[in-house]
């Protein structure tokens, strides 16, 4: 047996692994958005928001605890919508990836900029 052996590919039985998370974590997320409970929660969710919008008073000039606790369970809402979907999707390198969509890419800079104005 040489004394000088080196592997060449270090921890890889734990990469395998990591892969094979990654791969049914994909899996999981791509199950989701096939299914039309999905679809549909995210429509209501559409839906709510656009409801809450319409009934807030554009004139008030400070926004309330409850309106600031409405906005970021939306904002969570639409974030996990859009977790899911890179999951499923991939993000940007896959074919039909979440970014190549005009649409996704339009929920992704609103989602962003959201995230830009609590800071």
């Amino acid at each position: 047996m040489n004394a000088n052996y080196e592997d060449r590919w270090p921890l890889l039985n734990l990469r395998k692994e990591l892969m094979k998370v990654r791969i049914l974590i994909n899996m999981a997320a791509a199950n989701i958005m096939s299914n039309k409970f999905f679809e549909n929660f995210c429509i209501c969710v559409i839906l709510a928001n656009s409801f809450t919008l319409a009934t807030e008073d554009p004139l008030k000039v400070e926004e309330s605890l409850q309106d600031k606790i409405i906005e970021n369970i939306f904002l969570g809402l639409y974030s996990a919508e859009m977790i899911i979907k890179i999951l499923g999707m991939g993000f940007i390198l896959n074919k039909g990836a979440y970014l190549r969509s005009v649409w996704n890419a339009l929920d992704f800079v609103i989602i962003g900029s959201a995230y830009l104005t609590i800071m």
